[in-house]
């Protein structure tokens, strides 16, 4: 075999290389800000590209959603280059052109980001998407190679590597966003907002559904308290009225947390109305308590919570944990 081609192919791709780290490390940067921007405030990274550029796409989406050179939460990303069904209706019933942007009108909401992956910028199914996640408030991120052809202008930020060898292009694009899953990471480990092992907007929805369980508690201990006081039972509706005290401090916990983490007051205030059990009482309290150490003792599970939510749900499982072991004796009015 010719090792001098090999030798050279490398010596070229090595100063194509230095040429982008002289001419477009701003964008890069500029693009891991934009995306980490975007997945602290929950939302969702989307990449496309056809050929090659469909590979580093299903590459790139992997490293947000398992792991890059951090362990942390996943990462909301997704590839629109995978799903052989919509990609094949797509092409069948509206052209091929469409693959993407129908993808981009179905999943992408305002706040995403949309990588577009492209060695011309002249691809027509990557046009389409580019102006199909403006439309829908999308920022696009144009990773191209050459004069950026025409997604350069569509997009709002273009990452244009200096090359017109597509092979190199293709080299580069998945090597700067390997850089750019490296900056969000570091980005992710250095906000006191974010886990510093897992993702922000994952420990947000895990905080949330612990809410609105505890929430469910209040109102079902209080309707228990208030059923016992018309039974006439004052010793067990005071009982009750403890339970519902001590769930009423998780939920203050709770909420508190949650709205140091930048959730909106508005966003909390969903009631669930628990239906009361009928009959034997006691099985349905020992049930919902049991549930409830389970719930708090997944939500410890590691990568998740960052440590001053860990220790919030610390405290509180400790709580329901008390609660599980004392709910011998009287659950039903005399």
């Amino acid at each position: 075999m010719n090792e001098r081609l090999i030798h050279d192919h490398l010596m070229a791709l090595a100063r194509t290389a230095e040429a982008a780290a002289h001419g477009v490390t701003g964008e890069v940067a500029e693009a891991a800000r934009r995306a980490h921007d975007a997945l602290r405030a929950g939302r969702t990274l989307f990449f496309c590209g056809n050929g090659g550029s469909a590979a580093d796409s299903q590459h790139l989406a992997t490293e947000y959603v398992v792991r890059f050179a951090r362990t942390r939460g996943a990462l909301a990303a997704v590839a629109l280059t995978v799903d052989t069904s919509i990609l094949t209706a797509a092409a069948n019933d509206f052209g091929f052109e469409a693959v993407f942007a129908r993808q981009v009108e179905a999943l992408a909401r305002p706040g995403d980001v949309l990588f577009l992956h492209s060695t011309s910028g002249r691809s027509p199914n990557l046009l389409r998407a580019a102006e199909a996640a403006r439309a829908r408030g999308v920022t696009t991120i144009g990773m191209l190679a050459g004069d950026g052809g025409p997604l350069a202008d569509l997009v709002d930020l273009a990452v244009v590597v200096p090359t017109a060898v597509t092979a190199h292009a293709q080299e580069l694009h998945i090597a700067l966003g390997h850089a750019i899953c490296d900056l969000v990471d570091a980005a992710w480990a250095d906000d006191p907002a974010d886990d510093q092992h897992g993702g922000g907007a994952e420990a947000v929805a895990l905080l949330a559904s612990l809410r609105r369980r505890e929430k469910a508690q209040t109102l079902w201990y209080r309707a228990l308290a208030a059923r016992a006081e018309d039974h006439g039972d004052a010793e067990l509706s005071e009982r009750f009225n403890g339970l519902h005290a001590d769930e009423q401090h998780h939920l203050s916990r709770l909420t508190a947390r949650l709205l140091e983490l930048g959730v909106q007051p508005d966003d909390l205030r969903e009631v669930e109305r628990p239906l009361l059990p009928e009959g034997d009482w006691t099985p349905a309290v020992q049930e919902r308590e049991d549930g409830e150490v389970a719930a708090y003792e997944e939500a410890l599970a590691p990568g998740v919570l960052d440590d001053e939510s860990r220790a919030v749900v610390e405290e509180i499982l400790a709580s329901e944990r008390q609660h599980a072991r004392s709910l011998g004796g009287k659950w039903m009015p005399a």
